[in-house]
């Protein structure tokens, strides 16, 4: 359950402004965000120095996912069992993405401040954010790696 707590908590966060700035060769800059990413890894600590952990949460209730619609919303669902039933946890909003720009509106209200953020990688396959932010004066790194379903 703390996992799913802080998967939720960094899910809400993503209500930022994301862009992409790394010229990786498995980049494509216009592969196309819609479909379905499920959560493959996710890392917190300093950047560059991020442990990640496979699958977040996972359990017979299903695999959490992201989910890009081409109508411009986005879905994300976590699954959680508790006393035996299986519970789903469910988040959505608007997004747009102009270029390597994507911005994620949730429940109709855009974030004012949002951390720096970064696509790392966002191709057929892959889709990797970075978002970092400042915690106690020192400065974190948290990734989640998605890989399209």
């Amino acid at each position: 359950m703390k996992q799913l707590t802080i998967l939720f908590f960094f899910i809400t966060a993503l209500g930022l402004t994301f862009t992409s700035c790394s010229n990786d060769s498995d980049n494509d800059n216009n592969a196309s965000i819609v479909g379905k990413w499920e959560f493959l890894q996710y890392g917190i600590g300093t950047i560059g120095q991020e442990v990640l952990t496979d699958r977040i949460n996972v359990t017979e209730c299903g695999k959490d996912y992201m989910e890009f619609l081409s109508d411009g919303t986005y879905k994300v669902i976590l699954f959680s069992k508790e006393n035996g039933k299986c519970r789903i946890l469910e988040d959505n909003g608007k997004y747009t993405k102009n270029g390597s720009t994507l911005s994620l509106i949730k429940n109709n209200i855009e974030e004012l401040e949002p951390a720096d953020s970064e696509i790392i990688i966002l191709n057929n396959t892959t889709l990797k954010i970075r978002i970092i932010s400042q915690i106690e004066k020192e400065t974190v790194s948290e990734l989640v790696i998605f890989k399209k379903v």
